[in-house]
């Protein structure tokens, strides 16, 4: 195997893993961010996870639910960084992505992607067709009447409002994988100096 060849596999394999490193990193701070937006419009906490895993029809309960929902956005943001730090790192160059600001622009270029093409057509084609289903699990655990009207509100609020909290997961997931590859870029070089000196 020529050395060029072990290096591109290198460094695709370093893409891939830091990539889900940055991704998983990502979509823990958004989960921050979540609970924040919850208690700002009056949910209660994990109820936007209670909305995912109920929407999964999975299960047919609140907390349940919550942690389904949980547990399926972590994975996805994960398998998504990978998935993202595989394609930036095989279309661009390695050293694009050395620079802070370059890593953190296509990180929320990758973010606005995501919410494009995966976030949007969830929201319309699996969350909102079991609207109904939903607002009747979330009323009997807080054993209060709920309009669904009021959460098909949110919802759509939610989906606008959502563009922001992937530009921030595309640029913390930017930051991540550029300050990854920087420490590999840094020890590689350092390497190289070490064995010269041998």
């Amino acid at each position: 195997m020529s050395s060029l060849s072990s290096k591109f596999k290198g460094v695709t394999y370093a893409g891939v893993v830091y990539g889900a490193i940055g991704g998983l990193i990502a979509t823990w701070s958004i989960s921050t961010a979540i609970a924040i937006a919850e208690v700002i419009i009056g949910w209660q906490i994990s109820t936007f996870y209670s909305i995912l895993g109920l929407s999964s029809g999975l299960t047919d309960n609140f907390a349940t639910a919550a942690y389904l929902g949980f547990g399926l956005h972590i994975l996805t943001g994960t398998i998504l960084g990978a998935v993202f730090g595989f394609i930036i790192i095989t279309r661009w160059k390695e050293s694009i992505m050395l620079k802070h600001y370059k890593g953190i622009l296509i990180g929320m270029v990758s973010g606005v992607v995501i919410w494009l093409v995966l976030f949007l057509p969830i929201t319309a084609l699996l969350i909102q067709p079991a609207i109904n289903y939903i607002v009747t699990i979330v009323a009997i655990d807080s054993q209060r009447q709920i309009l669904s009207e009021d959460i098909n509100q949110s919802i759509r609020n939610i989906a606008l409002a959502a563009i922001g909290f992937h530009l921030i997961w595309g640029a913390i997931f930017g930051y991540i994988m550029t300050s990854l590859l920087r420490i590999r870029a840094f020890k590689i070089d350092h390497n190289k100096v070490d064995s010269e000196l041998k």
